[in-house]
This record gives structure tokens, sequence and C-alpha cells, in this order.
């Protein structure tokens, strides 16, 4: 059986001068990535596939015609020094049009440390960062909020972006609910979108581990949370409950995802729990290097107490009815692409970035 070893550097390499290496090849009639050397007799194109062409998609735009048995080092064309600082490698579609990037990691503030800039020209005190890593989350530490804590909370109340808008309520740190005038008008029915735009989080402040330049972060609307989850192509396939070094979350695969050889994903939900998915830290780095997202259920705040664990609770930045606000929740066993909570509950934020 003949093989073909096919090195596409020198066309990318062309693109990117710090292009990623990776290598691909068919086993058991799926493209994989990873080192097949233990499989090295069993890597073919498995009968139904197409027996001369393999196909690499977006976003590694390669298309290469082979024959039989076939290996390939790819240095892919999305480039580390491409994507924004701050954001992971994988594309959603929110829409048929457009597409995001994640943030690294949850949103947290610190009310006492250093100073950020505002989209109103304003410097203000407190720094914004994404968590270390995807799995981090505060806790039971959010219970300390106040304007003078100096620790990190990353549970927030719908639209507290440090705004003022005439309602000192809505500050990163509040525990209360709206007061005066939230927005223009004293008008509570808009989304943080458009002249209230300055509510969200990720379009008013600079993120100083996220470019530290106010304007290029946004909330996910509620459809965009709907399409990535139920609408997008495959889209029931591209997610599950996980346990992921050690926490309980929601995993979410970037669109056109390859599997990776030895380490397995099963999509959707199962009455098995958080452990039908579970990775150590070194498996989860494998994902996350080509793109998975994985949203940790924290917890939820109302007021300075913290009222569940083991829940994952995300904003968008979509209003419902008058003091409620659209989220996506998660249990062990279900979740909820279409749930409401009122505007003073502290949920986690996970911002996006568009894809240009």
């Amino acid at each position: 059986m003949k093989k073909y070893f096919l090195s596409l550097a020198v066309f990318v390499m062309a693109l990117c001068a710090n292009a990623q290496t990776n290598q691909y090849f068919w086993y058991q009639g799926n493209l994989m990535m990873g080192n097949p050397i233990a499989q090295i007799d069993s890597v073919t194109f498995g009968e139904g596939e197409p027996a001369d062409t393999l196909y690499i998609l977006l976003p590694r735009t390669i298309i290469k015609t082979v024959r039989e048995t076939v290996y390939v080092t790819i240095h892919d064309t999305v480039c580390p020094n491409t994507i924004p600082e701050g954001a992971l490698a994988g594309e959603f579609s929110v829409s048929t049009t457009k597409k995001v990037r994640f943030s690294k990691g949850n949103l947290q503030f610190n009310a006492a440390q250093g100073t950020h800039q505002c989209a109103d020209g304003t410097i203000k005190q407190g720094t914004w960062q994404f968590a270390e890593h995807q799995w981090d989350m505060i806790g039971n530490r959010n219970v300390n909020i106040s304007s003078s804590y100096n620790g990190w909370i990353d549970l927030f109340g719908w639209g507290t972006s440090g705004w003022n808008s005439g309602a000192n309520a809505y500050q990163p740190y509040s525990t209360s609910r709206y007061e005066g005038d939230y927005f223009p008008e004293g008008d509570y029915r808009n989304n943080l979108t458009g002249e209230c735009a300055n509510a969200d989080w990720g379009i008013y402040n600079s993120i100083s581990n996220g470019g530290n330049v106010f304007g290029t972060w946004r909330t996910l609307t509620n459809d965009e949370w709907s399409y990535i989850l139920v609408s997008r192509d495959n889209a029931n396939t591209l997610y599950g409950q996980a346990t992921v070094n050690g926490v309980h979350g929601l995993i979410i695969l970037p669109d056109g995802w390859t599997p990776i050889l030895g380490i397995e994903f099963i999509p959707a939900y199962s009455s098995t729990g958080w452990t039908v998915n579970t990775y150590t830290e070194s498996q989860w780095t494998q994902m996350e290097n080509v793109g998975a997202v994985f949203l940790p259920a924290g917890c939820g705040r109302r007021g300075q107490n913290i009222e569940y664990n083991n829940v994952g609770s995300y904003w968008s930045s979509t209003i419902d009815e008058w003091s409620d606000a659209k989220d996506i929740s998660f249990f062990m066993d279900h979740i909820n692409t279409n749930d409401d909570a009122g505007r003073d509950n502290g949920q986690s934020v996970r911002l996006v970035q568009d894809v240009e």
C-alpha cells in the first residue's frame, strides 16, 4: 500500500511566518488531527470516502488532491499573530452572515486595583480582565463584592459595565436592582445595543489582557447564543456537558470541528451528567488550541448571597420584559437557550469579538 506524505508548508508559510504546524490524516473514515504513527497500518481512506480527494476545509483553506493513504503536515492558515489578544482561535457562526471568536476566559473585575479607560473618555478605578484559564471561576468569593474590595469578582448584574447613565446602582460592584434612570429617558426596555451600547461590559471598558482598548468586545445577543447552540450547521454535534480539569461546565466546539486522535467528544446532553466528557488539563489544551470553548458552571449571586452552585448562567445583551434579561443556563442534565433572570442577579459574562 502506497503512503503519501505531503508537506504544504511552503504554500502557507508565504501567508504566515508564525503559522502553527499540525498533522492531519484519515482514520476510520474521519479526518483527524495529531500524530498517527501508532496507527500507521490502519490509517486509510475508509470505505465510502472519496477515493482520490482529501479536503481540508475552512479555516484552513487548503484543498489538495491525493490518492490512497495520506499524511499531511500543514502550517495552519490561522496564524497566532492574527488572532486578537485575549481571543481563542475557533470561529463560531452566530448568524448566516456573521462569525465570532470567544474570549479566552470569563470576564473578571477588581474594584481596587489599577484603572481602565472607558468609551466615554473617562478613566475609572478598577481593572477588567479575562480569566487566565477557561475553567477559572471565582465562586463563593463573589460575596465580597463592593466598591473597595481588593479581589476579583466574576458574577455581574445585567448591564453593570460602569456606564453611569444616571444609574449609580449599575456599577460593576452593584448588588442592588436598578434604580433611577438606567437608560436614557428612563426606558428600561432597551437592549445593550444602540444608544445603550455602553451598558455592555465589552464595549464600554478596556480589558487589560484583551487588547486594553474599549469597544473591541461585546456580549452575544440571545438570538446569537441560540444560533450557536441550535441553528448553525451540525449544531447538535458541537456542544455537550463536560468536566475539564476537575471543573463542571459546557463545551462548545467551533464551526468545522476536526476530531483529535485519542480525545473523544460525546455531543449534546446525557443523563450521565458532567462526566460524559472528562478531560485533563493536557487534553483540554489540545482542544483549546484548535478553538474549543469551555463555559464553567459557576454559581449565582443575589445581593451578597451565593444562592446556587454547579449551574452555568451567562448573560446575553437582550432584554426580557421590564425587569428581566435573557441568558443561557445549563445544568447537569439539560440546557436552556432561552432563559431569563432578574437583572440584579449576579451571573457570568463571556465576551466575543466579531470576525472581520
